[in-house]
């Protein structure tokens, strides 16, 4: 097996050997560790011993088997066009010693063995390694290096501490190189069925880093690098548990094996190899080629890129990877961790007062410091401003208090429960109070927050670049540059990622295309959880939507798994409550489909077959994607087949839906949620209360309701909130501000080379993780 391609960025300690005569490698010696030391003085030089005679080869040429693609041992400089690396260096110095003329012969990998037993080059380098099998096909030279295989997993793997436990934890997943011993050593170990083989190392560390894979099997130089490029992350589980060598091959019985022995005990005398180690495996940093932009593919659309006023998911998202709140959310968990906070915050007794100590020397794009004074000066807007989704500061923020320079307190106006989760929301990112207007919405704006990725350029509709931020303070971006394209729709969005346009198809393909992809080897479908929830709105300023009947009916008469199996196929459930399955607190509180329970409410309301309910039911036909004009006809048919209502079908584009929501002129249409913050507080005061539901265009009201959300929203005594909630679902499926639906999980397709992908319930697609 060849060690792994990206040696140059590894720290590789010189190993050398004694020599001896022989077509196999000498006894394994005690390895050097792999952390450099640093190099003793220099001695007093020593004339060069004269070469013996048997081993001078007279100026013949040797031919040196290189493939000419494995850097640092032997690749082409790109800006000479030349070959370069450790086997030049190496051959050029063993030829001096011996008195020959290297020659080196670019040859494939695929048949290197055979070819070198054929005799059509003198020497393979390559950075092959010795083993039993190839052997009976070729000679070996004396070993230059020695390696072994270790378990690489991340840094808080707790479960896996050895070999032996990772064989045992039969569900843990191994990444490995395609076509190398180590794939060979996995597949013995864990069986072909847990083994997950990349092109390349680095996509397997990656895959690890991000939670794709549980752990890689590598050689142990390999894994110390990967550990000191990405420090605190990755850690070696137990011991080396194999011992391997690099050897130069030989056609069986070659002349020159004892010559190569003798040159490399002689480098070894006197510093060449050491020098030649330093050079190529802890000095050398191998050119990195500018990487072309990861293209992620959606048909959502970016409404307004001012925090302070936008309030739908794609731009959350933009701002999520552009952007930090104090807190944030650790990828793919719904776990809390300091953002621009440095810590967490200190609480006052009370629970009304949040301190919060900002990381020094963070600014953002424009320069401009984030400090306490902008993290006032964003909040204070938001409220100031009272955009659409001020009240995720203003309903529960008193006062920002400015302590000092990267100290800044929130006080709230009264206690609550899962106040850490809002602070990890968009309107509560800091943004520059030099960039963004102190009195106006900035809709257009490209400043964003202070994020992994900066917004390089953008087209409304058309595209919008990322780039790396160099100033971020955490961990950079996995891949330099995104683009987001924006379709018009899922079936062209399908074809580019067909046609190798994209490289992620996001929000949102059809149910029949994650079906039909799911069978293509050339793509990954990968299925997250989902806390998005659809719901049908009634407000009841419009009559007959004021009587608890007609709501009721309604209720009794969808058909929900009429719409999670003909429209979203199999990729919704039917949901009988706001409160997603999976939240803490959830029943089942609304009733399954009754057409006759239906008919006698509807009955008692007074419509009938020969005066039936007639009705609007709004729909937008891109926000939700191209599924939604479905789910509008299954609903109308649904609603008919009571023979008591007659369903007009209406449209808008989402901009002019959210005017006729804020108008409260729609009286019974369709919406999704996406949560703000991961408590059922979100998923119930934003509907139900008095003053937010006029928000959302439902306009209901009911003094008991506010009572139950107001007790559940600053009781901070878990069990006392379980019973509150099943209190407001219970009055809800009564009520019917909103009739819930459907839930549905996240997917995502990507072509096979990517990387990273990490879905979690709070519905935000981390840009920053994926790779290529």
């Amino acid at each position: 097996m060849k060690t792994v391609r990206i040696l140059g960025l590894l720290v590789v300690a010189a190993m050398l050997f004694g020599a001896v005569a022989s077509c196999k490698p000498a006894a394994t010696p005690t390895p050097v560790p792999p952390t450099p030391t640093l190099a003793p003085p220099t001695p007093t030089p020593v004339p060069p011993t004269p070469t013996p005679e048997k081993y001078d080869l007279g100026g013949r040429e040797v031919k040196i088997a290189v493939e000419n693609a494995y850097p640092p041992f032997n690749f082409i400089d790109e800006k000479t066009g030349k070959g370069v690396g450790w086997d030049y260096d190496a051959g050029r110095a063993i030829c001096e010693v011996l008195n020959c003329k290297p020659v080196f012969v670019e040859t494939a990998w695929e048949g290197i063995f055979e070819a070198a037993a054929a005799g059509e080059f003198d020497v393979a380098f390559d950075g092959i390694t010795y083993t039993e099998e190839r052997d009976k096909v070729v000679d070996f030279s004396d070993p230059y290096m020695l390696y072994g295989q270790v378990v690489l997993v991340r840094a808080d793997e707790t479960e896996i501490t050895d070999k032996d436990t990772l064989v045992a934890l039969k569900d843990k997943i191994v990444g490995v190189q395609l076509g190398t011993t180590n794939e060979k050593t996995a597949i013995e170990l864990v069986g072909e069925e847990r083994v997950h083989s990349f092109d390349t190392f680095d996509m397997a560390v990656v895959a690890l880093m991000a939670g794709d894979v549980d752990a890689v099997i590598i050689d142990d130089v390999a894994a110390y690098g990967f550990m000191a490029t990405n420090p605190g992350k990755l850690k070696i589980a137990g011991e080396r548990f194999t011992s391997e060598q690099l050897a130069f091959v030989f056609k069986p019985g070659s002349e020159l094996i004892e010559p190569f022995n003798y040159a490399l005990k002689v480098l070894k005398e006197n510093g060449t190899l050491d020098k030649l180690y330093k050079k190529w495996f802890i000095e050398f940093k191998p050119a990195v080629a500018e990487k072309a932009p990861l293209i992620i593919g959606t048909t959502d659309k970016v409404t307004d890129l001012d925090p302070a006023q936008t309030y739908d998911f794609h731009t959350w998202e933009i701002f999520y990877n552009t952007a930090e709140g104090l807190l944030t959310y650790k990828p793919g968990t719904t776990e809390l961790k300091p953002g621009l906070a440095a810590e967490w915050p200190e609480v006052s007794e009370d629970g009304k007062e949040w301190t919060f100590k900002l990381r020094p020397g963070m600014k953002f794009p424009d320069g401009t410091p984030v400090d306490a004074k902008a993290v006032k000066w964003s909040l204070d807007r938001v409220i100031r401003l009272q955009g659409d989704p001020n009240w995720l500061v203003s309903a529960f923020v008193d006062h920002v208090e400015v302590v000092d320079d990267l100290t800044v307190k929130i006080v709230l106006k009264k206690a609550v429960g899962f106040f850490p989760y809002l602070t990890a929301v968009t309107p509560w990112f800091p943004v520059s109070p030099n960039c963004y207007s102190e009195d106006k919405f900035d809709e257009d704006s490209t400043c964003g927050g202070h994020g992994p990725y900066r917004i390089k350029k953008w087209e409304r509709d058309v595209e919008m670049e990322l780039e790396a931020n160099p100033d971020y303070h955490g961990e950079p971006p996995k891949w330099p540059s995104i683009i987001v394209k924006y379709f018009a729709d899922a079936t062209t969005m399908r074809l580019a990622l067909e046609n190798g346009e994209i490289d992620v198809a996001w929000k949102t393909l059809l149910p029949t295309d994650y079906q039909d992809l799911a069978k293509n080897p050339n793509f990954n479908v990968i299925e997250g959880p989902g806390a998005y929830i659809r719901y049908i709105c009634i407000n009841p300023t419009h009559k007959p939507f004021d009587d608890l009947r007609v709501k009721q009916a309604i209720a009794y008469a969808i058909d929900r798994e009429a719409i999670t199996e003909k429209v979203f196929l199999g990729t919704h459930k039917p949901l009988y409550s706001m409160v997603p399955m999976g939240m803490t607190g959830h029943i089942d509180a609304f009733p399954k489909r009754d057409l006759e329970k239906a008919k006698a409410l509807l009955k008692e309301a007074g419509f009938s077959e020969d005066k039936p309910l007639e009705m609007d039911l709004w729909w937008t036909p891109t926000h939700y994607g191209d599924t939604e004009k479905d789910v509008a006809a299954v609903m109308k048919d649904a609603l008919e087949e009571t023979g008591m209502i007659k369903v007009n079908l209406q449209s808008a584009e989402w901009a002019t839906y959210v005017d006729y929501m804020g108008a409260g002129t729609m009286p019974v249409f369709l919406l999704g949620w996406y949560p703000d913050y991961l408590d059922p507080d979100n998923y119930t005061w934003p509907f139900a209360q008095s003053e937010a539901s006029a928000d959302l265009g439902i306009f209901y009201s009911n003094p008991k309701m506010d009572e139950l959300l107001e007790a559940a929203q600053t009781e901070t005594d878990m069990d006392k909130r379980i019973e509150l909630y099943k209190q407001i679902q219970e009055l809800w499926a009564t009520e019917c501000p909103t009739i819930p639906f459907t839930q549905g999980s996240l997917y995502v397709v990507t072509q096979k080379n990517v990387t990273g992908v990490t879905l979690a319930p709070y519905m935000l697609f981390p840009y920053f993780l994926l790779s290529k």
